[in-house]
């Protein structure tokens, strides 16, 4: 893997608003649509603006138990763990951009999280899976960083911290689940939205907002869906890519 990971140049107004916001988080939730290469990037460029803010926890919604194997993959001791290989279907997670993040990340000291169920019963409803990647976060960050805050990534319906207006069997969401199990810790969530573009979830997916909702940069934004804190829209989507392709 010798390609590297630039990080996303965002105005200067975006960066103030975000930084603003993380200043105030104990979790700072991103709020992404599976499988591009932007959101990554777009992570990148936080690092080190969060360290003096108290950061030091990057969590991943990656499965718990793959966790030590990503660790050691990216000291560069192990291959990259199962979620990142071949697969009958692929959401978009384990690709080749977020393993460079995570191997950036760790060289710069930033302690890593992974919080998702590592095993789900057919049946489960999503509240259950939500509800226990809550507990696996809370788990691992008392465990591995303690004292410090945490910039986390997770699908955007598990980052919403209140419930959409309409009935919804996608609730309690991962986001509202940790902030019940720890009220003490402000927990923020940023959605990452785009105007054109393409990701890859299963397969390469083109999609188009239309020119009401298109901007030629990106900004920061109300949020525009119930949950979030605010959206920081994003001009154009990359598909992600994968070690394998």
């Amino acid at each position: 893997m010798t390609e590297t990971l630039t990080p996303y140049n965002l105005p200067e107004a975006a960066n103030e608003r975000l930084f603003s916001l993380a200043a105030g988080s104990d979790l700072l939730l991103i709020g992404e649509l599976h499988g591009t290469q932007e959101v990554p990037r777009v992570l990148l460029g936080l690092l080190p603006h969060l360290v003096p803010l108290g950061y030091g926890g990057l969590a991943l919604e990656m499965p718990a138990d793959q966790r030590d194997q990503l660790l050691r993959c990216a000291q560069g001791d192990a291959s990259p763990p199962p979620l990142f290989g071949p697969s009958d279907f692929r959401d978009g997670r384990g690709n080749a951009q977020a393993l460079r993040l995570v191997r950036r990340a760790v060289a710069d000291g930033w302690r890593l999280l992974c919080f998702d169920m590592a095993f789900r019963k057919a049946g489960d409803p999503w509240s259950a899976r939500d509800a226990g990647m809550a507990q696996n976060l809370r788990e691992q960050w008392e465990r591995h960083c303690p004292g410090r805050k945490v910039l986390g990534v997770c699908g955007n319906y598990h980052s919403r911290l209140a419930p959409p207006t309409e009935p919804t069997d996608l609730w309690p969401s991962f986001a509202y689940a940790f902030q019940q199990l720890r009220p003490d810790l402000a927990v923020r969530s940023v959605n990452v939205t785009f105007g054109r573009g393409a990701f890859f979830n299963g397969e390469v997916r083109t999609f188009d907002n239309g020119p009401e909702y298109s901007a030629a940069q990106p900004e920061v934004r109300p949020p525009g869906w119930a949950g979030h804190t605010m959206d920081l829209y994003l001009p154009h989507a990359t598909p992600a890519t994968f070690l394998d392709t």
